[in-house]
């Protein structure tokens, strides 16, 4: 394990710095919209991030660059947009790229079940109890909701297409969000800083990217961070994102649990 310092250092180094911040923030897409500001700021991204492609020294940097590079193009289709699909089309096109540049192999280094011992198991417990208590205070302290959007669709829909479609997301939404997180931006993350630096990065940029999701508002925010350490803590101790994913499914059932009965017996 390489000893790091975030003192002292040089201007290149600094750079990176600067650089991998930015892929954090171009990974919260979702708090913006198709506003305005999110059309400057997806150009702003663009132009530097474009000019990092072209410089960055680490493969999977490329690979984080071009889903950002995505995320911002797809989050501009309306109805494709809609999360997950839009974040699915994104890792499609991230995957695609990296397979003709003869970099997707090295996506074996997260993409794979990782160390499944005791300790392992006992935090995947801890941090899916966390989760739990933590969605049933949001929604029963601050009365927490589905988007407009998704609490529309499942209204409109019979109960069991709703629950079979609420369960799929749960488990299709952990693979995207994971992917993108704890797998494409926090791989280049762990080569830049130390991993608890790395960690805190990249769960802020998934806690932002909550802002209108589930949990929503500056709450939302803050509850989807810190469990977001967690979940890169996970991910980063394993090596894998097995024991990530599982703990992630358990939150968004719950989700379902808590949200959708509601909306069905109204």
């Amino acid at each position: 394990m390489p000893k790091y310092e975030l003192s002292g250092l040089d201007t290149a180094v600094h750079g990176r710095i600067v650089r991998v911040a930015l892929l954090a923030l171009g990974a919260c897409q979702p708090v913006f919209g198709s506003s305005l500001p999110f059309v400057v700021l997806a150009a702003v991204v663009a132009l530097l991030l474009g000019l990092w492609l072209r410089h960055a020294d680490a493969p999977e940097a490329k690979d984080a660059v071009v889903l950002v590079f995505s995320l911002y193009v797809v989050g501009l289709i309306p109805v494709v947009g809609l999360w997950p699909i839009g974040p699915a089309i994104a890792i499609a096109i991230t995957a695609v790229i990296s397979w003709r540049a003869g970099r997707l192999r090295r996506w074996r280094d997260w993409l794979r079940i990782g160390r499944l011992d005791g300790i392992t198991w006992v935090t995947v417990a801890a941090v899916a109890g966390v989760s739990v208590v933590g969605l049933l205070l949001w929604q029963s302290v601050f009365d927490g909701q589905l988007p407009v959007t998704y609490g529309q669709l499942i209204e409109s829909i019979s109960a069991p297409v709703a629950v079979t479609g609420a369960l799929g997301f749960a488990i299709v939404n952990g693979a995207i969000e994971d992917s993108i997180f704890f797998g494409i931006l926090l791989t280049p993350m762990l080569q830049y800083f130390p991993p608890r630096w790395a960690v805190v990065l990249t769960a802020l940029a998934f806690g932002l990217a909550h802002f209108h999701g589930v949990p929503s508002g500056v709450v939302g925010v803050i509850l989807a961070g810190s469990w977001a350490v967690m979940l890169g803590y996970l991910r980063t101790r394993t090596g894998g994102m097995f024991a990530t994913y599982l703990a992630h499914i358990v939150a968004d059932t719950t989700i379902v649990a808590v949200l959708i009965p509601p909306l069905l017996m109204g």
